[in-house]
């Protein structure tokens, strides 16, 4: 006799799996917790992994456990997936529910739930005869049917469409990261209520630990610069510029880094520059003094070629030229103080420990602009400046003291683990360290809960063309209600029958999500081939960024088939369970 679900028999399957699913759960994480230590790049990926592993291994009791194809048990199995990672989130952090641990979560559950649908079906399928007449027959009803080329477009264009999304969003955040990473450090160490004045010997513990590639001291301030023209709040940074360049990059596009530490240098700088701009019969000639030069040109150090400001004389113009240090302001903080390469400009800081009448008294000085960088970040190029590490000491008033070392890795994605023993190395406390994610951690969020957003509405497009493929083997189910009826009366079981309905509506599935794969490939080598041009000015990128990620390939066709998957089991099952004498009743 064919055997169905019943309440005795559901039972002892949902608890039977459950109790498999919290029993390996337990002991997964308690291997995993041993072997820890030991796992580096691969970390991230093993707990998905086990659960993956952890849920074939349940789905092949259930199906082994029940004749019947365990759906609704298997559910209830994965289902407590969920409720292990929150009681134990609550045992170890309380009511601390972010997003990452809600991805987490997810992603672990569909792990779960597709590895045991998976290793579930196939012993369904290998039960009973097979699938040879199941197969022959189910892909025999799909041809030429309008229907089912609609359903498969559907799948097609809703992987295809999740793919761009996500490749274009990958895309933005690496381009921000890159940006982020190549201006700052991977890491900073400072020191917690006391100045760091034996930085010396930090630095010289910090290269000897594995996975340093160089270190930097620097210092970090607010202050205030004005010109003649306007002021604006920035954030003041002292490098050392033989050993800041090995830790970021900095794209100088006038003057350059020597000009910062020789400040000497910028007037030869700036007459090699009038003297571009003469005519070629004129290049040989001897050069006027500098305060009876017209402005520079359009397009040689100038803003009013490419910022389209108009520039003011400078303001060193018939004065005495004194030596005094230099200083890189960004590309927009140049538009903002209408100054270029040459220019005096007023560094004004509040802390001071001399006083007035009416208290402290701010502290002031001048300095030259030595060069413009550009970072393609408004903030970085609108609101930093750069000095060297002995001009913000003097400053400041901090003596041999600084701010912190900045620190590069050889993989900025391991900069956790080798920050702890960056610390662990300088003895612990009083130093402690903040990483490029934790310093910029809120704009990363952000990106985050939008692609985690994005990725739910496509999935959205997915469960849509998913009851597509329900109504479509609905429609077939009652259109083929004489021949399934034929099938039974011929000897063929209700879970032969069940078969063929699961064969049409993977197929389905399986052919849309091919074709959503291979559209969303050509899509996106397409943008990244050729590039839809942005406007830099507002994007502060040229092309739209594309990242192609396998994973993330891998996931979408995944979830996709796993949809399709589900949306067969309902119209299959009521196939399976149509009597013959309904199908021959009116012949």
């Amino acid at each position: 006799m064919e055997k169905r679900r019943t309440w005795q028999s559901f039972g002892t399957a949902a608890g039977a799996g459950v109790t498999l699913t919290l029993g390996l759960l337990l002991g997964g994480d308690a291997l995993l917790g041993l072997s820890w230590p030991r796992v580096d790049a691969a970390g991230d990926a093993l707990p998905y992994l086990f659960i993956g592993i952890e849920g074939l291994a349940v789905g092949a009791v259930l199906g082994r456990l029940v004749r019947y194809y365990p759906s609704a048990e298997g559910f209830l199995a994965s289902a407590s997936v969920f409720g292990y990672l929150l009681v134990s989130r609550l045992v170890v952090t309380g009511f601390d529910f972010t997003l990452d641990f809600f991805v987490e979560c997810l992603l672990k559950f569909e792990a779960h739930f597709a590895a045991l649908y998976l290793a579930a079906f196939v012993l369904f399928m290998a039960r009973g005869g097979g699938m040879f007449y199941p197969r022959f027959i189910g892909l025999r009803y799909l041809r030429y049917k309008m229907i089912t080329s609609i359903t498969v477009i559907g799948v097609a264009l809703g992987v295809a469409g999740l793919m761009v999304v996500l490749s274009v969003m990958s895309g933005f955040e690496n381009d921000l990261k890159d940006k982020i990473i190549g201006t700052n450090a991977h890491a900073i160490v400072q020191k917690r209520g006391l100045q760091f004045v034996e930085h010396r010997q930090a630095i010289e513990k910090i290269r000897r630990v594995g996975g340093v590639v160089a270190a930097t001291p620097f210092i970090y301030n607010e202050v205030m610069v004005s010109s003649e023209f306007n002021i604006s709040g920035v954030f003041l940074k002292g490098i050392d510029p033989a050993t800041a360049g090995s830790v970021t990059e900095l794209e100088i596009r006038e003057g350059s880094l020597a000009m910062l530490v020789d400040p000497g240098k910028i007037d030869a700088w700036l007459d090699e520059q009038f003297r571009r701009s003469l005519p070629p019969a004129y290049k040989q000639v001897d050069l006027p003094p500098r305060e009876e030069r017209p402005a520079a040109p359009p397009g040689e150090g100038s803003a009013t070629g490419s910022d389209e400001v108009p520039m003011p004389a400078p303001l060193s113009a018939g004065k005495s030229r004194r030596r005094i240090p230099g200083l890189l302001i960004g590309a927009e903080l140049k538009k903002i103080l209408k100054v270029r390469v040459g220019d005096r400009v007023n560094v004004v800081s509040p802390l001071s420990e001399e006083l007035g009448p009416t208290g402290p008294v701010p502290k002031a000085r001048s300095f030259k602009v030595a060069g413009v960088f550009y970072t393609g970040m408004y903030e970085y190029d609108a609101k930093s400046v750069y000095v060297t590490l002995e001009a913000a000491q003097e400053f400041f008033g901090l003596g041999d003291a600084i701010t912190g070392i900045a620190l590069k890795f050889t993989d900025f994605e391991r900069a956790g683990p080798i920050c702890k023993r960056i610390v662990t190395a300088l003895g612990g406390y009083p130093f402690h360290t903040r990483t490029w994610y934790e310093m910029n951690k809120n704009l990363f969020s952000a990106l985050k809960m939008e692609k985690v957003a994005m990725f739910l509405v496509l999935i959205i497009v997915i469960l849509v063309s998913a009851f597509g493929i329900i109504s479509t083997l609905i429609m077939l189910v009652w259109e083929k209600v004489k021949e399934i009826a034929i099938l039974k009366s011929m000897g063929a079981t209700g879970d032969g029958i069940m078969k063929i309905f699961m064969v049409e509506g993977i197929t389905i599935g399986l052919a849309g999500t091919l074709l959503g794969l291979l559209t969303g490939w050509i899509v996106c080598a397409l943008l990244q081939r050729t590039g839809l041009q942005l406007d830099p000015e507002v994007y502060y990128i040229e092309a739209l960024p594309v990242n192609m990620d396998p994973v993330e390939f891998v996931l979408i066709a995944g979830i996709a088939l796993h949809i399709s998957f589900i949306a067969t089991i309902y119209p299959s099952r009521r196939a399976s369970r149509l009597r013959p004498v309904e199908g021959l009743r009116y012949d």
